[in-house]
Formats: structure tokens, C-alpha cells, sequence
């Protein structure tokens, strides 16, 4: 008698125990994910100044989440001018995961920069002192000069640069 009196309260208490946790994070959800929208289109907006300048705004263009990589396509405006495609792509490997936009030149296609919107990589700092910035500002930089002491990272990005423009490639002006 004692042992079943036992194995119940030992339950209940833990069935208490896990309601109560699934609570507290129903509850931490409930105040904080306006925040976290906020600040992932802060980002966003942070990443399109910093490829394509000021006053630069993105429309959704298409959603292409059932593509592998790539996320959204947008196009990008300045003054009512259409001047580029933005592509956002997320892809992760054993070191964590990348979510990036690739920013395109809209009349050429080719490729003019990118902006880590996440970098959950082991060798976050590392990955972007030696690739993603002299990719971004060093017109000699390759893209596929990836030996950077965070080269599994450099792969992945150049994999989701690579898969963007393979996109915008595809896209067909009217």
C-alpha cells in the first residue's frame, strides 16, 4: 500500500512539476514574441540598408521556402526605382546555423553583397573577419576563396550565395 501511495504522489508531484514549466514558457512566449518579430525584421531592414544604402526598401517578391536553402526572394527599391534582388537563404552544418541575405544588382544579376541576419557558427568572428567581410568590400575577393580558419562556415555561406544566385539566374524579366 505504501509503495502505490508512493509511485502516485511521486507522478503527481512530477506531472505539477512539468504543467507548471510548460506554463512558464507558454507564458515567456506569450510577452516576448512580438519582441523577437520586432527585432528579426530590425535585422532584416539592417541588412538591406547594408548591402544596398539608405532609403533602399524590400517588397516580398516570392516565398521559397519549398526550394532547399533558400527562404524569401524580395526586390529591392530605392525612390520608387526597382534596383536590386534580395534573397534570403538559411542552411546550418555541424557548427551551427547561417540565415543570410545575398543581395543581386537587379539589371546585371551579379552579386553585390551579403549580410548575416544569424550566425550560430562555433567560429562566428572568425567566419566574418576573414570571408564575409573581404567578400563584401574587396572587389578581388572570391567567393570561392573559402580557407579562412572557419572554413566549414565559408562553405556554407558561399552554398547559400551560390543557391540565391542560381535563383535569381532563373528569373525572368517581363
Amino acid at each position: 500500500m505504501l509503495n502505490k501511495k508512493h509511485m502516485v504522489l511521486t507522478a503527481v508531484t512530477l506531472g505539477a512539476i512539468a504543467a507548471c514549466s510548460a506554463a512558464l514558457i507558454g507564458l515567456a512566449n506569450f510577452f516576448t514574441r512580438d519582441a523577437i518579430e520586432k527585432n528579426k525584421e530590425k535585422r532584416f531592414n539592417a541588412g538591406i540598408t547594408a548591402i544596398f544604402g539608405e532609403n533602399s526598401e524590400a517588397h516580398e517578391f516570392s516565398d521559397l521556402s519549398e526550394l532547399d536553402l533558400l527562404d524569401k526572394a524580395y526586390s529591392v527599391h530605392k525612390d520608387d526605382v526597382t534596383t536590386g534582388w534580395a534573397i534570403v537563404a538559411t542552411g546550418s552544418n555541424m557548427y551551427g546555423k547561417i540565415s543570410l541575405i545575398a543581395g543581386f544588382d537587379y539589371s546585371s544579376k551579379l552579386f553585390v553583397g551579403t549580410y548575416l541576419i544569424t550566425n550560430e557558427q562555433t567560429y562566428a568572428s572568425t567566419l566574418v573577419e576573414n570571408y564575409v567581410t573581404p567578400l563584401n568590400n574587396d572587389d578581388d575577393f572570391s567567393i570561392d576563396d573559402v580557407s579562412c580558419g572557419a572554413t566549414y562556415g565559408a562553405k556554407l555561406v558561399r552554398d547559400l550565395i551560390n543557391a540565391a544566385q542560381s535563383y535569381v539566374d532563373g528569373i525572368i524579366y517581363d
